[in-house]
């Protein structure tokens, strides 16, 4: 089928589909490990995954940066029938974010107990976040540059396959955690080797694609500078800033639980990233699956066909947003015993209290993630930026230091709700400023 040509909606199902679903692999593989960590190593397991999480939004975010901006450069470059200017630009992407992940992981590797004590850690949780953390450097590599992978798999015309990868990926991952931390009881160094070995099952999955004839994209010479992949990493800055404010604000969210509710407050944050990560990656998966489209479509000026692509997206959202909302407010506690043990009764209380508040991030997240989707496809990562850091640094961190002041412990459960919902006014302004038909 065509980007530029098919039917709108045949297109927008056909992309979209499979990266929900690839998004909902990847998140019940995060919630199965939460699951096993938090029945079979304790409160103090998920304190552990939550305060190294910082670390991982830094790479993971310089992977997006570099996989989203990088494949909307390459997609437009298709769409205006440019091949091998295209494949230059993929061959550059995969030899930078291979020298990078590995040069970066290994210096992370080496201070690790630095970072850890800069994160707020205290003499409990440092030891076995080192066994956690340390483990999961040395495969991040194969992550990051499956990510990249994934992205110019769905560019070069084969979503199917970028979902089967995560698909089988997530998979490995679950049958792992069942393995190593129930049947051989390796806790929390099971759960982190389990997680790495199905990271790198996605590099090998994903790889052979671009040796294959279906490819439109191929390994080249890269020749000329690399300043195409700077401008392309500037390009997806959003992806970046998202990510990295995520794990700015979790730190400072960490660091204002651990002082009100002790590691039981930490661990319950932990236990509602997984519910948030739930709503948000599905509404991940639809904004992430109109950039190769709008890029494409973009590219070959149809500026009429990305304006029904958004309102598809934005329909989608909203329905997603609504499930989110009733299962949250109607299945608060059942949804909390998933991942808490049933003497967890302090962190149990903390996860409910937070659930009154936290159902109003899905009335406005999946809009927020289409509208940033969109401007980063059409080239506008400013204004996509600019949504990225209220919704994910600037706004929480705000409410949450302020809020307290003024409303005690709720105003900690109402700083993400709030923040979410002050972004989406800006998003609006800056898709009305930007939509397609003034864009044309």
């Amino acid at each position: 089928m065509s980007v530029t040509k098919s039917k709108i909606s045949s297109i927008f199902f056909q992309y979209s589909i499979p990266s929900v679903l690839g998004m909902l692999a990847i998140s019940s593989a995060s919630i199965v490990d939460g699951f096993f960590i938090g029945n079979y190593v304790g409160d103090i397991g998920l304190a552990a995954i939550n305060i190294s999480f910082p670390v991982f939004s830094f790479l993971f975010g310089f992977a997006l940066m570099l996989s989203v901006g990088s494949s909307v450069v390459s997609g437009k470059l298709i769409g205006e029938e440019k091949i091998h200017d295209a494949s230059v630009v993929f061959s550059k992407t995969i030899i930078t974010i291979t020298l990078f992940s590995f040069f970066m992981c290994t210096v992370l590797f080496l201070n690790i107990e630095t970072l850890l004590n800069f994160f707020g850690a205290n003499r409990e949780l440092i030891p076995i976040a080192i066994e956690y953390l340390s483990i999961m450097l040395i495969f991040i590599p194969f992550l990051m540059i499956g990510v990249v992978l994934d992205y110019f798999v769905r560019v070069d015309n084969r979503p199917n396959l970028a979902f089967m990868a995560l698909l089988l990926s997530s998979l490995i991952n679950v049958i792992l955690d069942w393995f190593m931390i129930v049947y051989l009881q390796k806790g929390i160094f099971g759960a982190a080797l389990a997680t790495g070995i199905s990271q790198l099952a996605l590099l090998v999955i994903l790889l052979p694609h671009f040796f294959s004839k279906k490819a439109i994209l191929q390994f080249v010479k890269p020749r000329g500078s690399y300043t195409q992949i700077i401008k392309a990493c500037y390009n997806g800055t959003s992806e970046f800033v998202n990510e990295m404010s995520v794990g700015i604000t979790t730190l400072i969210f960490n660091y204002v639980m651990i002082q009100n509710f002790g590691i039981e407050g930490i661990a319950a944050f932990t236990v509602i990233n997984y519910l948030l990560l739930i709503g948000i990656m599905i509404s991940f998966g639809i904004s992430d699956s109109l950039q190769p489209i709008i890029s494409k479509n973009f590219g070959a000026k149809k500026y009429l066909r990305i304006n029904e692509f958004i309102k598809l997206a934005f329909i989608s959202t909203s329905l997603v947003g609504v499930v989110m909302i009733f299962l949250i407010l109607l299945l608060p506690e059942t949804l909390a015993n998933i991942f808490l043990e049933d003497n967890n009764l302090d962190t149990k209380q903390i996860v409910l209290n937070f659930t009154k508040f936290i159902w109003i991030v899905f009335i406005f997240d999946g809009l927020n993630l289409v509208i940033s989707a969109y401007l980063t496809a059409i080239h506008k990562p400013l204004a996509s930026m600019l949504i990225a850091l209220s919704r994910s640094l600037v706004l929480p961190v705000i409410f949450i230091l302020t809020l307290p002041f003024l409303f005690g412990d709720s105003g900690i459960f109402m700083a993400i709700p709030l923040a979410e919902a002050f972004s989406f006014v800006i998003a609006v302004f800056l898709f009305k400023k930007y939509k397609p038909k003034k864009i044309a």
